[in-house]
């Protein structure tokens, strides 16, 4: 039943994406070769007269759906990295962006500016598709959110309902194989990104333009990967019971950029027991039989899934930092070093060796 439920939702999610690439309410599409140009030309004069005259009145605002809102934002969004790329502040440039960005941002439920999803899942494909630069690699990059972010919200479903599955239920062992495959397509995501992006490009070019801009006094980050719910699958699975001050609060900087959905589940097993922590309490009170070893096996499989991911993302990280120029930036869009990754990396350790308790197994040196 449950199955089915989620089904559902995937498809009216599907529906809303294809509804908001399918938008121009900006007129953008005339613009994007010229854009690109503009940027390789570092031409900020013509990037601020086309933002200015793209602007929508406050009136025209106040008639977009959510979905032509969405697909404003992320026109805009692409003229906002542009110029914060070449040096400069949009608001401070533009003052009347500010308001846009502010009335766009409550008819969307989402940040006063572009996120990630605006840059990849909202991206429209082939030659209308939204990028800063002429680079085949930038394809690459906006390619790899495609395939990873639909598996891994897939994943963070069936965590869902592993949450409510019992322990000793041969349905438990099911549901985390489930949940794999989806968290291995993510995975691939991430690999066709490494394989697709020169790490020179991200490092020297690409990255600088999902810098923070100022808007209300405040920056605000970014599109970046850093933005994807994967912390929301982590939390689910192990770490909504974790007090750490590091990571709850790594967690809670980005959870404003996701869909109002994937905010929701994120609350509503905050500070609750994790299914790390539900299953091992489960074994330590009830003891140790075929079914569930059997589970436990699987939930460790599962746990171990999402250190080996980032491990070589760890990597990916630091090459890309190697292969920047030497006045190179220490830590990315989002204002967080690598050294977090190592730290996030520690805590999933911890929570191995819980499982790796329960079995009865001698725990792995961390």
């Amino acid at each position: 039943m449950k199955a089915i439920f989620f089904d559902t939702i995937f498809e009216e999610d599907h529906k809303f994406d294809e509804k908001v690439k399918s938008l121009d309410p900006i007129k953008f599409d005339q613009h994007l070769l010229a854009v690109r140009t503009m940027n390789e030309k570092r031409d900020i004069t013509s990037l601020l007269n086309l933002t200015y005259s793209v602007l929508p009145f406050p009136e025209t605002i106040d008639k977009f759906s959510k979905e032509e809102a969405i697909a404003c934002m992320r026109d805009l969004g692409i003229l906002l990295g542009s110029i914060k790329r070449h040096g400069k502040e949009p608001v401070e440039e533009i003052p009347e962006l500010e308001y846009v960005l502010n009335e766009l941002s409550i008819k969307t439920d989402l940040p006063a500016r572009d996120t990630l999803s605006h840059y990849t899942i909202w991206n429209p494909s082939d030659e209308r598709k939204r990028k800063y630069t002429h680079h085949e690699g930038e394809d690459g990059l906006i390619e790899s959110v495609r395939m990873s972010m639909p598996s891994i919200i897939r994943a963070i479903y069936y965590l869902i309902e592993l949450n409510t599955c019992a322990v000793d239920d041969p349905y438990f062992e099911y549901l985390c194989e489930k949940t794999q495959i989806y968290f291995n397509g993510m995975v691939k995501g991430v690999v066709h990104a490494r394989r697709s992006i020169p790490p020179e490009l991200f490092a020297n070019e690409l990255r600088f333009y999902f810098d923070p801009i100022k808007i209300f006094g405040k920056e605000l980050i970014g599109p970046g990967a850093v933005e994807m719910p994967l912390f929301v699958y982590d939390h689910l699975l192990w770490s909504s019971d974790v007090i750490d001050p590091e990571y709850r609060e790594f967690k809670s900087a980005y959870l404003a950029f996701n869909k109002s959905n994937i905010r929701d589940i994120y609350f509503n097993y905050d500070k609750k027991e994790s299914i790390v922590t539900k299953t091992c309490m489960f074994i330590e009170e009830n003891g140790l039989n075929h079914e569930r070893l059997n589970s436990l096996k699987a939930l460790y499989s599962l746990c171990n899934a999402m250190k080996s991911f980032r491990m070589p993302h760890l990597k990916m990280a630091k090459e890309s930092y190697a292969h920047q120029k030497k006045d190179g930036r220490q830590k990315g869009s989002g204002g967080y070093s690598t050294s977090i990754l190592g730290h996030i990396i520690d805590l999933n350790n911890v929570q191995i060796n819980r499982i790796l308790k329960a079995m009865g197994k001698k725990e792995k040196v961390i």
